[in-house]
């Protein structure tokens, strides 16, 4: 029974990983992952957005994130230069997947998001994608959006958050009076 358990821990051993020799190709560090995460992002000392993620994984090597489960919130305010910075009374960006790249500043967010703003307005896609330079969002795999006395669907959509402006593409349908319910 033991020359058996002597050679179960030697295979067990032998399927270990090992560690890189010098000059061998460098493997990524390991990845951090935060249960419960709250998110802080900062242009100076002014909060950019917020948020909370059930699970959140970052790859130190690119500067990769993951976060299941997802709300980030892009609060009301202005630039020194009078610029806007999300909508008059800021917007919560909601989503089960979101997938970003602290390198190229961009977020791509699928599997059902739903963007709700102070306005009364939510906006429900497939995937969105945002971009932090341009301060901007878009998709092509379709949107709704509902507000207080209208309703609209299109195909694809763009948001600049400077100019606070939705520009919808492809077949689009608008109906006005409608309950944000309808």
């Amino acid at each position: 029974m033991s020359v058996r358990l002597v050679a179960v821990c030697l295979v067990v051993a032998a399927c270990k990983p090992r560690r890189q020799t010098e000059g061998g190709s460098e493997q990524p560090p390991p990845q951090v992952v935060l249960h419960g995460a709250r998110m802080m992002s900062y242009e100076g000392e002014r909060l950019t957005l917020s948020g909370h993620a059930e699970r959140l994984t970052y790859q130190r090597a690119g500067g990769d994130v993951l976060a299941t489960n997802a709300t980030l919130r892009v609060p009301p305010g202005t630039t020194e230069e009078g610029m806007s910075v999300g909508t008059e009374k800021g917007m919560d960006i909601s989503a089960p997947n979101m997938e970003g790249s602290l390198a190229s500043k961009q977020m791509v967010a699928s599997g059902g998001v739903v963007v709700r703003t102070g306005d009364g307005m939510v906006v429900e896609t497939p995937r969105l994608t945002y971009d932090a330079l341009e301060k901007g969002a878009h998709g092509n795999e379709g949107v709704v959006v509902r507000g207080p006395d209208y309703r609209l669907r299109a195909d694809r959509f763009e948001l600049s958050f400077p100019d606070e402006t939705f520009t919808f593409a492809g077949s689009v349908e608008t109906v006005l009076g409608a309950s944000a319910r309808d």
